[in-house]
């Protein structure tokens, strides 16, 4: 370990330093076997940029290398040495900046390096079948843990995302707080995990209606889709968007669509002895809103600009949580649903509020959300969402991940579930949190290790039908099985009552994959092998990621 560099203002000066005790503050440094603590004391007041150190470690020609996305929807996989990580390099400046690509995943902060890979909260280097070595971040709520795998340097750059952190003079900080393990990798994920608990939430399965109708949803389509569901295979009945008449306006049902609002759904939803689930995003609103129009000084801006979280519906943009009123709007809209009667409350693009941060010279509205890095935004976002929402079952989307362990009950491990499996091909040339079939069935087997201990794992819809959709039988097969065998979230925008003997086969042969138990994972070129116990016997599926399909 190399010494520890940390960048920071003082008195409006940036500096560099590389001692552990200087004026500026103190390096608390703790070791105890296979886990690291380093926290920082201000000696007077800074504002942190950047901390690091580097390992050596000697990367070879056949490792395999684990990388964890920013978020939800952000690809994640291991890659191959020879592999290179997906950016938007090559996408012209004037189409980045229109649709604000960038601003989905990590691309607006971090700086992509063509022969380097990075990875969120945790990585692993596979070496020697199931052999790796493992470092985690047990500190995510203070500061996201960078892996930063220099390859042709031989050499990790571990870094804490504590950018825009202040300090106090005698205030102290947790820089770093992880592990570093030598083993098998699935033994190395399990202990990993065995320090955020258990998480309590029950298996669920659903139906929701973005993947049949998306937006074109009204009121009638939603009690066809519910009458024809048999309770006893389903637990929950989900509304998704477009029930409201834009992003933002929580609070106005579309009158066309929904005549009689929402309360008769979820009146039959709980009669047929369903829980009734809602979409929301809550940190967010769209340019054709009227909250967008009325309530100007509830957007977030950097430098008098406003900031765009993407270019969905009309171009949505972030929501600034460090102001009272528009926390109280959001906990308004949220309790609106709660007595409305739904149990259930799927939230979207909830990174938005990691792009909140205060400037250097400015003191926000509440002093809990001053001076916090990205990962202290987020966490104090998604700490307000389970105080307003309570018992309430939460599932997570779109966040990143490390800020939802044990503060939700279900989260999306991947990205949309697209109606053909790779998506059209232009958009496999934009952003990492694209929808793709494919990108999320891999990002169902890699994260599926903290299915049961952070929160539910949710890998999105299974879809068996055979109309509205381009994936294969054998891709759609593929899909309803590794949902089952690696989530925990059973959801479909099928209408189930309408399966066919075959397909009703195949759906019996996945649900016995919800027993199962994972005890291996290993990638050999395009193909995942996947051996898991069940009903005490050793079991084998092997994936074919390039098609789609088990063999």
């Amino acid at each position: 370990m190399t010494p520890i560099a940390v960048r920071y203002l003082v008195d409006g000066v940036q500096r560099r330093r590389t001692d552990r005790d200087n004026d500026d503050y103190t390096l608390i440094v703790d070791r105890d076997g296979e886990r690291l603590k380093v926290t920082i004391r201000a000696k007077k007041p800074l504002r942190l940029i950047s901390c690091s150190f580097k390992k050596p470690f000697h990367y070879r020609k056949g490792d395999q290398i684990f990388l964890n996305g920013y978020q939800s929807w952000t690809d994640t996989r291991e890659y191959d040495m020879s592999e290179e990580v997906h950016s938007l390099r090559h996408v012209p400046r004037s189409v980045k900046n229109r649709f604000h690509f960038e601003m989905y995943g990590d691309a607006w902060f971090w700086q992509y390096h063509k022969k380097n890979f990075h990875s969120f909260t945790y990585s692993y280097i596979r070496r020697r079948g199931d052999k790796a070595t493992f470092i985690g971040s047990l500190n995510d709520e203070n500061a996201y843990l960078i892996i930063h795998h220099k390859k042709k340097e031989n050499e990790m750059s571990i870094r804490s995302d504590c950018e825009h952190k202040q300090l106090d003079a005698g205030e102290e900080f947790v820089l770093f707080d992880l592990v570093w393990y030598v083993g098998d990798v699935q033994e190395n994920l399990k202990k990993y995990f065995s320090h955020f608990g258990t998480c309590r939430a029950d298996k669920i399965r659903g139906y929701t209606s973005w993947y049949l109708d998306y937006q074109d949803i009204n009121e009638e389509k939603m009690l066809t889709a519910l009458s024809q569901i048999d309770a006893s295979d389903f637990d929950l009945f989900q509304i998704d968007d477009g029930y409201e008449t834009y992003v933002g306006d929580w609070l106005d049902v579309d009158p066309v669509k929904f005549p009689n609002g929402l309360s008769g759904i979820v009146e039959e939803t709980h009669a047929k002895g369903l829980k009734a689930g809602i979409w929301l995003a809550p940190f967010v609103c769209e340019l054709e809103s009227r909250l967008y129009r009325e309530h100007p000084d509830w957007i977030y801006r950097e430098n008098g600009e406003e900031i765009f979280a993407g270019c969905n519906w009309s171009g949505d943009v972030v929501l600034d949580l460090r102001k009272a009123e528009v926390r109280d709007y959001i906990r308004k809209c949220l309790e609106h649903y709660v007595d409305a009667g739904f149990d259930f409350f799927k939230l979207d693009f909830l990174y938005a509020a990691a792009m909140i941060h205060d400037d250097v010279n400015e003191q926000s509205h509440d002093r809990s959300w001053h001076g916090l890095t990205r990962a202290g935004s987020m966490r104090q976002g998604m700490l307000f969402l389970r105080e307003v929402l309570g018992d309430k079952l939460i599932l997570g989307c779109g966040v990143p991940l490390s800020s939802a362990f044990n503060l939700v009950d279900y989260c999306r491990i991947g990205p949309d579930v697209s109606l053909q499996f790779d998506d059209v091909f232009y958009m496999r040339l934009m952003h990492r949190e694209r929808v793709s079939t494919k990108n999320t069935l891999q990002n169902t087997i890699y994260r599926s290790a903290m299915d049961g201990s952070v929160f539910r794992c949710d890998p999105d819809v299974f879809l068996l039908r055979d109309d509205h959709i381009s994936l294969t039988k054998e891709q759609r097969r593929a899909l309803v099985m590794l949902n089952h065998l690696c989530g925990s979230v059973y959801m479909t925008s099928d209408r189930v009552g309408e399966y066919d003997d075959e397909k009703k086969a195949v759906l019996r042969e996945a649900q016995a994959l919800s027993n199962a138990t994972i005890t291996s994972i290993k990638k050999q070129k395009n193909y995942i092998i996947i051996q898991y116990t069940l009903d005490d016997r050793q079991k084998t599926l092997v994936y074919n990621r390039r098609l789609g399909v088990i063999e």
